[in-house]
């Protein structure tokens, strides 16, 4: 099984029991795009400013229909520079127009600001991730989560 949808995470151990008794696998995800995943990466190379007088934020904005405020995508990026920076980061949705998805992390200290930005272009960046992760997870038992996988794919 492949699973983009969040908003679930309250019940991974659960499903994560689950899919480990029945002897099947499942790769989940906030987002499936390679390159927000390196995104991801390169976060968390950055966040570490944050201890040495850095502040943090996190914008975000996708379009009008998009239902969850912040998106999946946004949480996993506070999630993870909180991991590595050791401070949460605020973050700030936007919704407007027919945007795919942009997201920002942004730090700044009294004498720089450093800037990084994820932006889609087409939603074919998320189908082609999804894709590659069904084609790895076919024959394998266990649970994962794609940003752990991306790599491999």
């Amino acid at each position: 099984m492949v699973v983009g949808t969040t908003g679930w995470y309250g019940e991974l151990g659960r499903i994560k029991q689950e899919v480990e008794q029945g002897g099947t696998g499942l790769v989940f995800g906030a987002n499936f795009s390679y390159g927000v995943n390196l995104f991801f990466q390169i976060a968390r190379a950055a966040a570490p400013a944050l201890q040495h007088g850095y502040a943090g934020h996190i914008g975000e904005r996708h379009h009008v229909q998009k239902k969850d405020a912040p998106s999946g995508t946004a949480v996993a990026l506070q999630r993870v520079v909180t991991e590595a920076g050791g401070s949460r980061v605020e973050i700030t949705s936007e919704r407007e127009g027919d945007v795919m998805g942009e997201h920002t992390l942004e730090l700044v200290s009294g004498g720089d600001r450093i800037v990084l930005r994820h932006e889609v272009k087409s939603r074919r960046t998320f189908a082609e991730g999804a894709v590659l992760a069904a084609e790895w997870i076919a024959g394998k038992a266990g649970f994962y989560d794609f940003k752990d996988i991306f790599g491999q794919i």
